[in-house]
């Protein structure tokens, strides 16, 4: 269970991007200027293609707390040769089960978006994992912790009101922000995970 506030969270993401933002704001307006230009050019149609970046994107802040690697916007293409398949497949699944679930009603969806949010760094840390399994054992993690992950990302209601009056500016920089909030979030789930297995 985690025992961290998201006040607390967002203190350790922002020492965490300390010296780096300017990685992390490079990062994110290449991912985004690709991601809308995808969905700009082909009317979402390539919007698949781009599930392996949204991937790396995501474990990218992950990597960086932990001290395994910097942010480098080379990894956002390098995850299409190194690990296509695995990044495509847990991305893909996940979309499909929270449209699923949203085609029943927006909130379950929401619940679930939440359930699985985990996926992705699972199968950056368990290269024997599935797609499948990564997902399962996301939503395992994450009994009892939906809401507090929920608590973080409404934390960061009050910076993404303030993008509005930057005309969407700031948003490079609360999006890394959030997503390393997101990550030492996961990393306190796995600390806790093992140190309740060590009981």
């Amino acid at each position: 269970m985690i025992n961290s506030t998201s006040s607390q969270f967002r203190e350790r993401a922002w020492s965490a991007l300390d010296g780096r933002m300017w990685q992390a704001v490079l990062l994110t307006l290449i991912f985004v200027v690709i991601s809308s230009a995808a969905g700009a050019l082909a009317y979402g149609a390539l919007t698949i293609l781009l599930l392996p970046m949204q991937y790396a994107f995501t474990v990218a802040f992950l990597r960086m707390i932990r001290g395994e690697k910097e942010l480098e916007v080379a990894d956002l293409f390098t995850v299409y040769r190194d690990q296509f398949e695995r990044s495509f497949l847990v991305e893909l699944l996940m979309n499909i089960y929270i449209l699923l679930w949203m085609l029943l009603l927006i909130v379950p969806g929401i619940v679930k978006s939440y359930s699985y949010a985990m996926a992705p760094y699972l199968m950056h840390d368990h290269p024997e994992m599935t797609a499948s399994q990564a997902i399962d054992e996301s939503m395992r993690l994450m009994e009892g912790n939906k809401m507090n992950l929920f608590l973080l990302d409404l934390s960061f209601i009050g910076w993404w009101l303030l993008c509005l009056i930057t005309f969407g500016l700031l948003a490079f920089i609360v999006t890394p922000y959030q997503m390393t909030a997101r990550a030492e979030f996961y990393r306190e789930l796995i600390d806790e995970k093992s140190s309740a297995e060590a009981l």
